[in-house]
């Protein structure tokens, strides 16, 4: 970090320094999901689910030209109990019984997964976290990013829309049914401390390089501590991640394209795993205020049980004041014997300046293999979900 930090002094130098006063912004929002009469054969369905975000941004732009900015976000939010950071279990599995993934009677989770085969004896509250703290100093050699925040994964993920904005069924913020499996984002290092790089663009290309020191973190979107007893736990340590992202607009079909690929390692520490690597990929293309379609793609090695992989795909169109939007994803857990599909329709449009709303309607289906016998089961889900987002 100290090598990262002393290769930009010089474009701070005492002459740059002069300029005008510094720029604040301030953000707030509330979020809430309503499940009415949402039906599920696995964890119990969770109404009213909530989310409150405030953070701060500053910036000082210097006569050289060189932007020192700086973040701080704080969110609280009241998620699925059984679900939190996107850990916990989708069902009980007894490790004594022959055909329960684990090893020597005891549980197993995916590494990068963070779903294992038992759940906690106590359920999740309300959680609270400081999600964002960092300062970047952008010029036009790049940017450097210090602090907590997401990493180049994360950062320069691509992929279609989704009806919802934070109950979405891929990389959800919140998840009513509790049984989202779906992660086509590479962030596995959540927001922890860390160093990011990112060159400037170069004919709509550009590239990043994160490193991090410990990635294991107790956060909202990912929380990647989660432990239970009974479980052999994957413990996360350093995770290098690199990525390259692009952005092209085709003047002739009034259409912008945006496109990703990424890789992560991550040291893991335990009795029975490896380190793991993860890659990502995916596309995007937009025509604005008329359509949109995207489709993502990520696989793991996931700590070295079993691969994890999932892709996700969206596509939707404006009708008036309505996006229409039609997503849907699969994916499968080696690791645990888990495997799922699910698809989502409905709509959104902004009430107001302040104000946004969407409805829709999702369907799906997470299938329990029997390692033992070949046989399975499965959790069915289906309901009708709300979300209003009131910001400032």
């Amino acid at each position: 970090m100290r090598f990262f930090f002393l290769m930009f002094v010089p474009f701070l130098s005492a002459e740059a320094v002069a300029q005008t006063d510094i720029e604040w912004d301030f953000d707030a929002d509330l979020t809430i999901v309503a499940v009415p009469g949402g039906e599920d054969s696995g964890p119990e369905v969770r109404n009213g689910l909530t989310e409150i975000s405030v953070s701060t941004d500053a910036e000082y732009l210097f006569q050289n030209g060189v932007e020192l900015s700086g973040r701080l976000t704080f969110r609280a939010q009241t998620d699925h109990p059984a679900r939190p950071g996107f850990a916990g279990a989708l069902y009980d599995c007894d490790p004594a019984l022959p055909y329960c993934p684990g090893v020597s009677g005891q549980g197993v989770r995916g590494a990068f997964s963070r779903v294992s085969t038992l759940g906690a004896s106590e359920k999740t509250g309300a959680r609270g976290s400081l999600e964002a703290a960092f300062i970047a100093i952008d010029g036009g050699w790049g940017e450097i990013v210090i602090g907590r925040d997401q990493g180049i994964g994360q950062r320069f993920y691509e992929g279609g829309p989704a009806v919802f904005s934070l109950a979405r069924s891929s990389n959800p913020i919140l998840d009513p049914f509790g049984t989202s499996l779906s992660r086509t984002k590479n962030d596995i290092s959540s927001t922890a401390m860390k160093v990011s790089l990112t060159t400037p663009r170069i004919l709509g290309i550009r590239a990043g390089l994160s490193y991090t020191p410990d990635s294991s973190v107790r956060r909202l979107d990912i929380d990647t501590s989660h432990t239970v007893v009974g479980v052999i736990e994957p413990e996360l340590r350093e995770t290098l991640e690199m990525g390259l992202q692009g952005s092209r607009y085709l003047r002739d079909a009034d259409v912008r394209v945006r496109a990703s690929l990424t890789w992560s390692q991550t040291q893991v520490e335990g009795p029975v795993y490896d380190d793991m690597d993860t890659i990502s990929a995916g596309v995007d293309f937009e025509r604005r205020d008329a359509f949109r379609f995207g489709v993502s793609y990520l696989r793991s090695t996931n700590g070295g049980l079993g691969d994890y992989s999932s892709v996700s795909a969206g596509g939707s169109v404006w009708i008036d004041d309505w996006e229409l939007t039609l997503s849907g994803d699969r994916s499968e857990d080696e690791t645990i014997d888990l495997s799922g599909w699910s698809t989502t329709v409905g709509a959104s449009r902004e009430l107001s300046e302040n104000v946004s709303f969407s409805v829709g309607y999702r369907t799906g289906e997470t299938d329990i293999i029997d390692g033992w016998t070949g046989r399975g089961s499965s959790i069915d889900r289906d309901g009708v979900l709300l979300e209003v987002r009131i910001s400032n």
